[in-house]
């Protein structure tokens, strides 16, 4: 299989993406929080959840850590070289995955077993984090890139954050979005 030039045992991609497990859940929990903090800035309510809706609650993981791979690559690409279609690919990887367990997660466990625990909701956090790191370690390394891989990667991050921004304000009216509540969608 196909190996990057860094993917060496105790390589510094590996311990970058590894250390954003714990930071990430350590930046995403009190994000549940920033909007109210604001004083309900709609600037910041972009970035952070504005309702109690499991939609929402994804923007803990999405901005967190679109912002931690961005950071990363700036980093580690002057001191390593390493390839920003291998990163950026990474990260969009892990960006679909964890926002899908967290909410495989949550419904398997609220709709399928009729649980409401604030720990498993602290869990499923976690767990999507680990997940979604582990196969963005996984796809930087191994990963058989095509010449666009770049830009389809690139252009998923774009519209996942469109899309975060857009149902923002004004969200699909069906359970995903729906404030538990209050009933409400969106700000």
């Amino acid at each position: 299989m196909e190996k990057s030039k860094a993917s060496t045992p105790g390589d510094p991609v590996k311990r970058w993406i590894i250390f954003g497990i714990p930071l990430l859940l350590i930046l995403g929990s009190p994000m549940h929080f920033i909007y109210e903090w604001s004083g309900y800035s709609i600037m910041v309510g972009i970035f952070a959840p504005v309702n109690e809706s499991v939609w929402e609650h994804l923007k803990l993981t999405f901005w967190p850590m679109l912002i931690f791979w961005l950071t990363g690559y700036s980093v580690l690409s002057k001191r390593f070289g390493i390839p920003i279609n291998r990163w950026i690919v990474s990260c969009s990887a892990a960006e679909l995955v964890c926002p899908l367990v967290v909410v495989t997660f949550f419904y398997t466990y609220t709709g399928a077993f009729g649980i409401e625990s604030l720990i498993l909701d602290m869990f499923s956090l976690l767990l999507a984090l680990v997940f979604a790191q582990v196969l963005a370690l996984h796809v930087y390394k191994y990963a058989k890139l095509k010449p666009y891989s770049l830009y389809m990667a690139a252009a998923i991050l774009i519209l996942l954050a469109a899309v975060f921004t857009v149902f923002t304000f004004a969200p699909p009216h069906i359970p995903l979005f729906k404030d538990s509540l209050t009933g409400s969608y969106g700000l």
